[in-house]
């Protein structure tokens, strides 16, 4: 971790520290501004660049498949790169357009198409069991949607071939297309945070408690097939690689660029879908973060736990108030119980009121923001107790928002 901790403590004594994430160990403070981008020297004596493989899953996305592929043939990775890519049925444009880049590019993009829906983990597994394993194959997972800079790629081997047991490496995903209305800059300002953390866990404990899905690497050998009702692949495979002894990092170096969701409802949708697999993913892999004693442990219980409980625990809380209010008369339980609901409460109204008279006051949209997302979280663990039969779903669209 020698080379990866310098990098970015050097941006951190020049700069103020993040007050956001209060509550963490002092070091896990962060700063907002952006950490300067790695330089990638000279490989270790006896290391060269192994091949990877890129795994990518495609639903409907004629939008913006050509460009993904332009931008993955574009990289200035110097191994070898393959492009695996399986349409999902898809009943748009998107088998054509691939079929034309495997005709033009035949030894390097090859695409496949699953005759029914298998939704994207299925699909990936499928697509890794066809492959040809090499040694140090490395695995490019990504997402037709998420456009990775030139040297995405380099960035995120880079690290594996110098630090050891490092297996997982995930990139910054950059948004674009923020715009006044709608959620942008609420999601942008939480994905923003997220990340930030995710770099700061990387260097004080030595692993990313799961990468943003969209943009990262896994060495082959790493790779364990995703239950076929599993709605999260990346956090299975990430927590898969650390049972089998490995580590992950959020890479402040790698980049990719990715529109920015600007629907309330989609995004709640997305969330409430991630909320269910977050669940899946909570119980499958208990040993890992229970009891919370060792790095990764506390990392993953208090970075995720405990936030994937805070809507329970506040639904507790106000149960708990409602009862000494309603049932025992508690005077102070009242106010508190009102006061509580008016806090939560108004400011959401009114940013639902003044919107639609065109008015956009963020600090209200960023509160909407958060109930609504923590009522999909919430919602999500319901879906979870009733049971995931399949994987299938439909992709958001953030491009057409």
């Amino acid at each position: 971790m020698a080379k990866y901790r310098q990098v970015v403590s050097n941006e951190k004594r020049g700069s103020k520290q993040d007050k956001s994430t209060t509550g963490r160990p002092a070091e896990v403070q962060i700063p907002i501004a952006p950490v300067p981008t790695q330089e990638v020297r000279d490989l270790p004596p006896g290391k060269n660049w192994p091949p990877v493989a890129m795994l990518m899953a495609v639903h409907n996305e004629e939008a913006v498949i050509a460009q993904k592929l332009e931008a993955t043939l574009a990289q200035d990775y110097p191994g070898r790169l393959m492009i695996f890519v399986g349409c999902d049925n898809c009943s748009d444009q998107s088998w054509p357009i691939l079929q034309d880049f495997a005709r033009r590019f035949p030894d390097q993009v090859f695409a496949s198409e699953n005759p029914s829906r298998m939704g994207k983990p299925n699909t990936i597994n499928r697509l890794f069991e066809e492959l040809s394993l090499e040694p140090d194959l490395m695995l490019w997972l990504t997402d037709a949607s998420v456009m990775p800079a030139t040297d995405c790629l380099s960035q995120l081997v880079y690290p594996t071939l110098t630090e050891d047991h490092l297996v997982l490496v995930d990139a910054q995903q950059i948004h674009h297309g923020l715009q006044k209305q709608g959620i942008s800059r609420s999601e942008d300002t939480y994905i923003g945070r997220e990340a930030r953390l995710k770099v700061a866990e990387s260097l004080v404990y030595g692993h990313v408690i799961g990468p943003f899905g969209g943009c990262y690497t896994l060495q082959a050998d790493f790779f364990r097939p995703v239950p076929s009702n599993f709605l999260v692949d990346d956090f299975f495979l990430c927590m898969s690689a650390y049972e089998a002894g490995g580590r992950g990092i959020s890479s402040p170096s790698a980049k990719a660029y990715e529109a920015v969701g600007q629907s309330m409802e989609g995004e709640f949708r997305r969330k409430m879908r991630i909320a269910t697999g977050n669940w899946q993913n909570l119980t499958r892999f208990k040993s890992l973060w229970w009891p919370p004693t060792s790095a990764l442990a506390y990392s993953f219980f208090s970075h995720k736990v405990l936030r994937w409980i805070s809507p329970m625990l506040a639904l507790l809380m106000f149960t708990c108030l409602s009862i000494l209010a309603f049932g025992l008369g508690n005077y102070w339980a009242y106010a508190m119980l009102y006061s509580l609901s008016a806090l939560i409460l108004i400011p959401s109204i009114l940013d639902f009121g003044l919107s639609f008279l065109g008015v956009d006051l963020l600090i209200f949209r960023h509160w909407r923001y958060f109930l609504t997302m923590n009522l999909a979280l919430l919602l999500g663990f319901f879906r979870f107790i009733n049971g995931v039969q399949s994987n299938v779903w439909q992709p958001s669209q953030r491009h057409n928002d």
